[in-house]
């Protein structure tokens, strides 16, 4: 055995035997570009249809078309008489009883083609999804892994459209005034959350894992740099900022969701001041949780949860929290990640690569982008065209936040064993680079510079040492530390 270097060293193996052909497996260790390409582009029309779904709410459409129809409902009426027909079932509505009760059959068109746009949209979206889903998993374009999870964003796409339905139902029945505060025919605002936290699943989901498809092509296009890349995140400094970041999203989620509550019970059209409410930053205690909105009147055993979902003026004060929260949190993250230090004194920013910094700028002006969308819906009493961009705003700090952790997560160690494969592959030998010097711990002093220098140097030196190997004779192994001869 001889030792090459210091990360370096040859392991004499017996000449290795040609084995029998092995059957092709079904699927492919890695997903194939396209799908990954594919998975971004439905997230955008995922992240279309949201927005689209705001206006319809915003326009106060969605409860135009009283029934669903998943197939005859993508034709729009085609004659008078359809038309006729269906205004008079809209005529049944309590929103046409209440709110419209001199609509004319033109003004109704225009709803009625908003909300049916909406479902189209949502058709589209189904059937770009599910089928070449289903071509990708039969010709064998994924992984198994990857098949399973299509297989899971079809049957989510399915329910989201149920619920859909579900929250639609729930703005077309006489009984919701019954529940106190309801002077106006809306859906459910618990339906209407749910609804919004479905599309939002989706929505992530597709950009997850499309993220992930391309990111692992981009190691395995050029090993010797991804195994600078995977060095560079195995670092165990880097561990608090990747903790932020999912912090950051589960905070940035909640607070979109919360939104959804805001929308439903339109507590929007209440308190138009920021940062005040009223004489005061919150509302006097016995508005946040008035006894009006419990249902149990002996001993009010649901006053604060009622209050904290079906109170306006708490769910909008809840909002603002929530809101603040998360900005907070984006600009101490931003301020650490530019101006801290980790373990061993060394500069956080040091560790950081081109990317992780453009990422970091990113969220901190998503996020300063959205609260002025956000305090601007809010005291100009949510005009259409700004309440819209503030809804696409809460999804655009997330696609930021999701893109940041794709670029500072670690990878798996299926991927970093592919990528060590393709290098030795790049190699022109027989043998394989080993996971020990992707997950080496690096010094506490190593910056991103250093590392990735090392690894071109250690790459370089698998190269010069396997010139002088047979094909199928030696393996070359790469670790970490000191080789022992």
């Amino acid at each position: 055995m001889e030792a090459i270097g210091n990360n370096i060293k040859v392991i004499n193996t017996p000449e290795i035997t040609q084995d029998e052909p092995k059957q092709k497996a079904w699927f492919k260790d890695t997903s194939e570009k396209v799908v990954g390409y594919w998975l971004l582009g439905s997230a955008g029309l995922v992240f279309g249809i949201v927005v689209f779904g705001g206006l319809t709410r915003l326009t106060e459409s969605g409860l135009s078309i009283t029934e669903w129809k998943p197939v005859t409902g993508a034709i729009p009426p085609m004659t008078q008489v359809d038309w006729e027909e269906n205004f008079a079932k809209y005529k049944d509505s309590p929103e046409y009883r209440i709110l419209n009760p001199h609509m004319t059959l033109e003004e109704f068109k225009s709803i009625y083609y908003m909300e049916w746009a909406h479902r189209l949209w949502g058709r589209v979206i189904g059937l770009s999804f599910v089928i070449p889903a289903a071509y990708f998993i039969v010709r064998g374009h994924v992984s198994q892994t990857m098949a399973l999870k299509l297989c899971g964003i079809s049957a989510l796409i399915g329910f989201q459209g149920f619920i859909g339905w579900w929250m639609v139902k729930s703005g077309l029945k006489d009984d919701l005034f019954t529940t106190p505060g309801n002077t106006v025919p809306r859906v459910s605002q618990y339906r209407l959350t749910a609804h919004l936290c479905a599309a939002f699943t989706v929505y992530l989901a597709m950009l997850h894992n499309g993220l992930a498809i391309l990111r692992q092509h981009r190691l395995l296009s050029n090993p010797s740099q991804g195994i600078a890349e995977l060095k560079l995140l195995s670092n165990h400094q880097l561990r608090f900022l990747r903790r932020s970041v999912l912090g950051l999203a589960i905070l940035a989620f909640i607070t979109a969701m919360s939104g959804g509550l805001v929308a439903g019970l339109d507590a929007g059209l209440i308190y138009n001041e920021f940062p005040l409410m009223g004489t005061g930053f919150k509302p006097p205690n016995s508005e946040l949780f008035n006894p009006f909105y419990a249902r149990d009147k002996e001993g009010y055993s649901d006053l604060w949860w009622r209050n904290m979902l079906e109170n306006p003026s708490t769910v909008q004060f809840e909002h603002r929290c929530l809101a603040m929260t998360t900005f907070s949190a984006i600009l101490a993250f931003w301020l650490f990640a530019r101006f801290g230090h980790v373990s061993g004194g060394v500069k956080a920013w040091s560790l950081l690569d081109k990317k992780m910094r453009s990422g970091i700028h990113g969220i901190l002006h998503l996020a300063l982008l959205q609260v002025t969308l956000g305090i601007s819906t809010l005291i100009y009493m949510v005009p259409t065209p700004i309440a819209a961009a503030h809804q696409a705003g809460s999804l655009a700090l997330l696609t930021g936040i999701f893109v940041l952790a794709s670029r500072v997560s670690p990878a798996s160690k299926r991927v970093a064993g592919l990528v060590g494969k393709r290098m030795a592959e790049a190699t022109g030998t027989a043998g394989w680079v080993g996971l020990s010097a992707v997950n080496a711990t690096p010094p506490a002093s190593a910056s991103y510079a250093a590392m990735a220098r090392a690894s071109a140097a250690a790459s370089t030196a698998v190269k010069e040492a396997a010139k002088s190997v047979p094909k199928q004779g030696p393996r070359i192994h790469w670790q970490g530390g000191k080789s022992k001869a």
